[in-house]
Order: structure tokens, then C-alpha cells, then sequence
């Protein structure tokens, strides 16, 4: 009887068993579609997220030239093209601007080209809410932008702007508003050039532009120095401490005797300190942007004309400006820091040597009486106390007499205010583009 009822309940167990095992199978391939369909969403949308700056389309390119160099080519992707920088700037949807570096670049000189077009082209309440964030963009790279370096600055109504070097992402989740302050420096009130602003915008065809974006490669140590930044810092290794042996205190002490001189001043520190903000804001009156482009973006026929006079600087051949602002804006070591403060500076000082300038420009008459319309973009140095230092055609109109008036104009606004304290320097280099256009 116990071996017929354990045979029983044994077959009994088998049966449940591959029941059980069937119901299993059941369920498994029930659930196969659902768990695949999962796969499917989840795969979309990260291939929509990545494909969202890949699939934008080019809404035209320029290059960036200064002292008779090409610099940069620079190039912008919307969703759908648009020809005018004002909708372009506001319209929704991802977004992003590239650069294929042409010449080397120390970081100082890189992170004062984009602060003071960014000076000009937004207001001081935009650029002091997003100063933070600009620096946080500029320091990401951890090496200024040298020949063949790959720099894309991206902005997605999910992820924010980011910056992509190389094709390595070293930020990411700064607001919206960062990318619209580097925007309006193509596309803004005060763009490096009329062409290249109308370039960007699709309005003119840049065909060397193209070819410079598609043909210039990225030097395959550099895009592994760019991954190397990414990776966790490596261990230190801690020395050793071997256990020296007792000694004696009389000893002891008679040793450090003899080994201390008998006159030893006690060593002096000087404490280095950022200087605060609110003393670059007394030092320094703000010009706001806004007030910056309707004032002086454009120099028309309406401006009076001032009497002529003999510049009392030449123009500077490229070759010994280059050598000189090089010189200036060169970095001691590649791991120089910007503060806000800095930037601030920046921001209240380049409108108003700007402003000084425009105030002095006067239309040539002549250019006046013979349609000459063109943009010259002039690069000065001023010292520490406001002293022009040196004025340089960095990228000429193809007329002379706009391009002289451009000097004139100048050496008039100068002497300019003093440097403020947080810039921190003997020298500032400014880049001034001004524009003749006729109405």
C-alpha cells in the first residue's frame, strides 16, 4: 500500500512538474513579443535621440578670417532652414553650430573671442544669468583649439546645450540659453562680418566653407588626448613609510641644532585672491547690447561726417600683428582658469571701447558718392591704462577708403578707459567689426 501511494504521488508530481514546465514555456513565448516591443521603443528613441543633430540640415557656413588668415569654418544645422537670424534664433528644436579649427589657438585668445562677441550681440542681464554656465563650456576642454580640431556646440529641447570636441561629449545639461548667447554671435546685431553673418544664414553660398568642413580631418592624437580626459583619474600610488628607529630626544634635538641655520626668517605668503564682482561693477559702467546694435550696429549716410586726419598709426602688415598679438594672448600653461568675474569684465569693458569707437566713425564721402558699402573688422590692443597700443586691419573691406576711415575712427576713441582689475593683464586685444552700409 505505502509503495502503490508513493508511485501514485510520484506520478502525480511528474504530472504537475511538466505542467508546470508547460505553462513556463506558455509564458515565455507570450511574453516574447512585449519584451521585444520594449527592445524597439527603448532603441528608437535613443536612435532618435542621437539621430536628432545628425539628421538637421545645413543652413549654410562661413569661415572666420583675421589678419589675412583663415581661422575657422563654422557652419549651422537647424531642423529646417531659415534666412533670417531672428526667427533662427527663436525657433524651436534642436539645434548645432560647428567649427573646424584652422590655425592654433591659445585659450585665452579662444575664450576672448567668444566673450566679447557674445558682449556685444546680448544684453548684460542674459550674459550675467548664463556667466556660470559659458565658463563651464570654455574650460571643458581641457587643451586650447589647435589646426584640425572638431568643436560642435549643440542645444536639444530635452538635453540642453552641450559641447561635443572631437567627437568626445565633455558637457551636457547646461540651459537652452547658453547655446542662443554663442548663436548670436554669427547671427546677431554685430556678426564678425555682414558676409559671414548672411553665409550662415543661407543668404550666400560659401563653396570654400564646404569644402573645408568636408576635407580638413582631426589628427588621430588628438581625438585620443579628448578621450583621455574622459577617463577616471588613474590611483596614486602611496609611498611606503618604512619605521625609522627610536632616537634618542637629547640626540634628536642637537641634530636638528646643527641642521638649522641661526637666523632663519619665517617664510612669507602671499595670498592670491579673485577680485569681487561687485568691484568690477563699480569700475566698469555697463553698455548694454541692446542699447549697443540700435545705436552703432550700422554706420549710414545719416552719421555726420567729421573733418579728416592723418592716422597716427599704420596699418600693420599681418605678418608683425600676428607676431605681436600672439605674443600678447599667448598661455604660459594649458590649464589656465577664467572666473565670472573675468567674464563679467569682459562684458562691461569690450561694449564701451566698441561704442567709443562707432561714435568716432565717419562715412567717406567719397565712398559715400561711389556706393562703397563693406564691413572692416579692426583688432586693437589697449594697455593697462587705456592706451591704444596697436591698431591692425584684421580682416579688410575690398574698399581702402572704408577700411583708413575703420583707423581713423579708432585712434580718435582713443584714450580708452582703464582695464578693469579682474582682467588681470598688462595688455586686452579687442576685435571691433564695424560696417559701412548706405541707406
Amino acid at each position: 500500500m505505502y509503495i502503490q501511494d508513493s508511485s501514485a504521488g510520484q506520478v502525480i508530481g511528474n504530472r504537475l512538474l511538466k505542467r508546470f514546465m508547460q505553462l513556463m514555456l506558455v509564458s515565455a513565448t507570450a511574453l516574447r513579443p512585449l519584451l521585444r516591443g520594449l527592445q524597439i521603443i527603448i532603441g528608437l528613441t535613443l536612435a532618435s535621440t542621437a539621430a536628432a543633430q545628425t539628421d538637421l540640415l545645413m543652413n549654410g557656413s562661413s569661415v572666420y578670417s583675421d589678419l589675412g588668415r583663415d581661422q575657422f569654418a563654422a557652419a549651422l544645422y537647424l531642423e529646417t532652414r531659415q534666412n533670417n537670424g531672428d526667427i533662427a534664433h527663436s525657433m524651436q528644436g534642436a539645434k548645432r553650430m560647428e567649427v573646424r579649427v584652422l590655425n592654433n589657438y591659445s585659450k585665452r585668445r579662444w575664450f576672448n573671442l567668444w566673450m566679447q562677441s557674445i558682449s556685444i550681440n546680448n544684453s548684460r542681464e542674459s550674459f550675467s544669468q548664463s556667466a556660470q554656465d559659458l565658463i563651464s563650456l570654455m574650460q571643458a576642454a581641457k587643451s586650447a583649439p589647435q589646426k584640425g580640431d572638431f568643436i560642435e556646440y549643440l542645444s536639444s529641447p530635452d538635453r540642453g546645450t552641450s559641447m561635443r570636441f572631437n567627437g568626445t561629449q565633455l558637457i551636457t545639461g547646461l540651459p537652452n540659453e547658453v547655446f542662443g548667447l554663442l548663436l548670436h554671435t554669427w547671427i546677431g546685431a554685430i556678426p564678425p562680418t555682414t558676409s559671414f553673418k548672411d553665409e550662415i544664414l543661407g543668404n550666400q553660398r560659401n563653396l570654400q566653407a564646404n569644402e573645408l568642413l568636408e576635407t580638413i580631418t582631426t589628427d588621430p592624437q588628438r581625438i585620443a588626448l579628448v578621450e583621455s580626459w574622459m577617463e577616471p583619474p588613474k590611483p596614486v600610488a602611496v609611498a611606503k613609510v618604512t619605521k625609522q628607529p627610536a632616537v634618542n630626544n637629547n640626540t634628536k634635538a642637537k641634530a636638528i641644532a646643527a641642521l638649522t641655520p641661526k637666523a632663519s626668517p619665517e617664510p612669507t605668503v602671499v595670498k592670491l585672491s579673485a577680485p569681487a564682482t561687485s568691484a568690477v561693477a563699480t569700475t566698469v559702467a555697463a553698455v548694454t547690447a541692446t542699447e549697443l546694435p540700435a545705436a552703432i550696429a550700422e554706420t549710414t549716410v545719416e552719421k555726420p561726417l567729421l573733418k579728416d586726419s592723418s592716422p597716427s598709426i599704420s596699418d600693420t602688415s599681418a605678418e608683425a600683428a600676428t607676431a605681436t598679438l600672439t605674443a600678447a594672448n599667448s598661455d604660459s600653461e594649458d590649464d589656465i582658469d577664467f572666473s565670472v568675474a573675468e567674464a563679467l569684465a569682459i562684458r562691461d569693458y569690450t561694449p564701451r571701447v566698441v561704442q567709443a569707437i562707432y561714435k568716432k566713425i565717419s562715412y567717406p564721402s567719397r565712398a559715400i558718392d561711389r556706393g562703397y558699402e563693406g564691413t572692416v573688422r579692426m583688432s586693437i590692443i589697449v594697455s593697462k591704462n587705456g592706451a591704444l597700443e596697436q591698431v591692425t586691419v584684421a580682416q579688410k573691406s575690398r574698399h581702402s577708403l572704408l577700411n583708413k576711415a575703420a583707423i581713423k575712427a579708432t585712434e580718435r576713441a582713443a584714450p580708452f578707459p582703464e582695464l578693469p582689475t579682474a582682467l588681470n593683464t598688462d595688455q586686452f586685444e579687442i576685435t571691433v567689426p564695424i560696417t559701412f552700409k548706405l541707406k
